[in-house]
């Protein structure tokens, strides 16, 4: 079975962007540390793509969230892994629980979204680019 990743692109009200940082560093199929991310997960064949996005982000974050819409769905030249990437709204400014991935997490940041390129060491998506204004 494909390995199938949605990540949630949340944004708040100073335009900053939620991106987590993993707590063991991975080596991507090209070679790249992959440390920082957006939150989100792999699916499961019972869930739906948003259901994953809000279930996960609420367990790496301590964010509750609304997917607004779908913005790509790539192969990461990365990962080779199949990515949907949903733009998020916060259905609150604040963490509603404590981060309950811990042993998978271990720091949640809110960035500029020109910042991003200190944290990923990996391509950005050119959709999530444009919804980020960085194109």
């Amino acid at each position: 079975m494909t390995k199938f990743v949605n990540l949630g692109i949340v944004v708040n009200k100073k335009g900053e962007v939620l991106i987590v940082k993993r707590r063991r560093k991975e080596i991507t199929a090209t070679g790249k540390d992959f440390v920082w991310s957006f939150p989100g997960g792999i699916q499961e064949k019972d869930e739906s793509r948003e259901e994953i996005v809000v279930k996960e982000v609420l367990l790496e974050t301590g964010y509750k969230v609304k997917p607004v819409k779908q913005i790509h769905l790539r192969v990461h030249p990365d990962t080779y892994v199949l990515v949907a990437y949903f733009l998020c709204e916060l259905e609150s400014n604040s963490p509603c629980q404590d981060i309950e991935e811990k042993d998978e997490i271990e720091e949640v940041k809110w960035v500029k979204p020109e910042e991003l390129k200190n944290y990923f060491t990996t391509d950005l998506d050119p959709e999530v680019k444009k919804i980020l204004h960085l194109e």
